[in-house]
């Protein structure tokens, strides 16, 4: 089932909008999917937060092969360690518990949402943990398939904007002055934004500014890659240390890099790094002290980085007892969780730099910017049994 809409809302359109309406004739008609189960698509959207939509498609289905319907009874009788199984962390299981157990409690009437207006259904979801503004816009849309909604915190949207009507940035008087000139089919106005923002009309570019160069976006830097049983692997120096290793897709991919690039298959440093990786799929467990490494990054994140360096092959350690390291070091009693999975995420140098090591302090897998199916590869080339750990 797709979001409906009809020549008369297309045809309104393109009367207040000549720029839009040539995106309209271009595109045509959108097909995007919706899904009318409230219930459910609360859930799904729990599920996807801060995941890729592909990870969000596997836990789905695996919610979905377990269940005949997805409600609050069938939810709460299926338990949260269950749920953990399919790969849900423990924060999101907990906002899903949360939001069935007010269901099945009478607490949260459901169905007199769709009988409110759309800022009165904004509000009654975002009151609902882990349900933000965006996201309680999304189930309008995208559920209810309300006609009006459009969503200044969705970047895609700004983008969108951006490259149509070649506008440098985005501020919220103009972002209403199009919500105002859409509406009341602002729905249909969003399709088409996030159509123009994926590229898809030709010669459209974000006019966004681009920053000036600096002296270190002149330097050079070198350039290899190593064919490893994960995929490829890109490996980046300075000519003399290793300043980063990543695979290919990764989020942060080569982060940190600037200058022209330069290929060299013969530096002494990636010589030396090709026979560590070898030996390391080998599962021959060579030590990290025989590379020079050298990430670039803030003082608190190779403080970080560093303490990574000393979590031995084959064995983890939890983001917590990294904290407590950290704050020890720095002469705190706490430290923010976020930094350290912030810093943690940005690891520039993987495998090497074995974050991979790193897990949650009720036992998942949370965070890896490789994958955490990656991640799973890892840890059990390892020795370690991964059947006992939780995805996120």
């Amino acid at each position: 089932m797709y979001f409906k809409y009809s020549e008369e809302e297309k045809e309104y359109l393109k009367k207040k909008d000549k720029k839009l309406g040539e995106v309209i004739d271009k595109i045509g008609n959108i097909k995007r999917k919706v899904d009318h189960d409230l219930f459910s698509s609360i859930v799904h959207h729990i599920i996807g937060q801060q995941i890729s939509s592909k990870a969000q498609e596997t836990i789905w289905k695996r919610l979905n092969d377990n269940l005949s319907k997805i409600d609050a009874d069938s939810i709460l009788a299926l338990g949260e360690e269950k749920i953990q199984s399919f790969g849900i962390s423990s924060r999101k299981t907990e906002y899903i518990f949360d939001f069935a157990n007010k269901i099945k409690n009478n607490e949260f009437d459901l169905e007199s949402i769709w009988q409110k207006n759309d800022e009165e259904v904004i509000k009654e979801l975002s009151s609902l943990k882990g349900i933000g503004e965006w996201t309680a816009q999304m189930l309008l849309l995208f559920c209810m398939e309300r006609k009006n909604i459009f969503s200044y915190d969705d970047l895609a949207i700004q983008r969108g904007l951006r490259m149509l009507y070649r506008h440098k940035k985005i501020t919220k008087p103009l972002f209403e002055k199009y919500k105002k000139r859409y509406s009341p089919y602002c729905s249909i106005a969003s399709l088409y934004l996030w159509e123009v923002a994926q590229g898809k009309i030709e010669g459209l570019k974000d006019p966004l500014p681009i920053k000036k160069k600096t002296k270190t976006e002149d330097k050079i830097y070198y350039k290899t890659t190593y064919n490893s049983p994960l995929g490829k692997l890109t490996l980046a120096s300075d000519k003399i240390n290793l300043t980063g290793l990543w695979l290919e897709g990764q989020k942060y991919f080569e982060s940190g890099l600037y200058g022209k690039a330069i290929k060299d298959d013969n530096l002494e440093i990636f010589k030396k790094t090709k026979d560590w990786l070898k030996r390391y799929f080998n599962n021959q467990k060579p030590n990290i002290n025989e590379l020079s490494l050298k990430p670039k990054g803030s003082a608190f994140r190779l403080e970080v980085w560093k303490i990574l360096t000393k979590i031995p092959f084959g064995k983890t350690m939890t983001y917590k007892e990294i904290a407590s390291i950290t704050a020890k070091k720095q002469g705190k009693k706490i430290m923010s969780a976020q930094a350290i999975g912030g810093a943690i995420g940005h690891n520039p140098i993987l495998i090497i730099i074995p974050c991979h090591r790193v897990i949650g302090s009720n036992n998942s897998l949370t965070g890896y910017a490789g994958g955490i199916e990656n991640k799973i590869k890892l840890l059990e080339l390892e020795g370690i049994d991964t059947k006992k750990l939780l995805l996120p």
